[in-house]
């Protein structure tokens, strides 16, 4: 089977019936993204999965799981933050069965904040609001998007949405920006998640 047919992805999983609204569970995805390739980056287990994905793949999915499922999640190597756990890439043939199970994470994109500048030391990462993403997808790119940055940096994280003129003034503002490859949901190239670091004082 060619690398294509069975690509490296990595899962972001949310805990199904979580109380956690969107703004809640999508920085912890990227959290949990950026604290997950910290930690099995240079893991002797993980370290071919993570350079080849890294190089040729980047992709990433979203999945819902019910209380049982998610107890089998936890069992797996992760990292944790609330309610989602994200998992170092695997292909997707040798994905572990309750993997295979999960769904993909519906729901709406809801309860973004208007983006403020970031402090100092803080990773800020703006979802396009204008696009139709579900919530799945919307994490999937903003665990994306906090994986642009060097996850072995600490950043604090915080996630905001804007949408029209407010997207187009900051996707022009010299912000990196993550562009969709178009396999899910939207067109190939779709704007889809800015990225912006606040600078450290001096």
């Amino acid at each position: 089977m060619e690398p294509d047919d069975d690509p490296l992805a990595m899962a972001i999983v949310v805990r199904r019936r979580t109380a956690r609204p969107f703004p809640e569970l999508a920085a912890a995805g990227a959290l949990a993204a950026r604290r997950c390739a910290r930690r099995y980056l240079d893991d002797d287990r993980w370290r071919a999965s993570f350079e080849e994905w890294w190089r040729s793949s980047f992709r990433k999915i979203c999945l819902r799981a019910e209380p049982r499922e998610w107890e089998e999640v936890r069992a797996l190597d992760h990292e944790r933050v609330g309610d989602v756990a994200c998992l170092p890439p695997r292909r997707r043939s040798q994905r572990e069965r309750v993997l295979v199970r999960m769904q993909a994470l519906a729901g709406e994109v809801a309860g973004l904040e208007p983006p403020a500048a970031p402090a100092p030391g803080e990773l800020l990462l703006v979802v396009n609001t204008g696009l139709p993403m579900s919530a799945g997808k919307a994490i999937a790119q903003i665990a994306h998007g906090a994986l642009m940055v060097d996850p072995l940096e600490d950043l604090a994280t915080r996630v905001a949405g804007t949408s029209g003129v407010g997207w187009d003034a900051l996707a022009g503002s010299g912000a990196a920006v993550v562009r969709d490859g178009g396999l899910t949901e939207i067109p190939r190239g779709s704007e889809t998640v800015a990225v912006w670091r606040g600078v450290p004082r001096a």
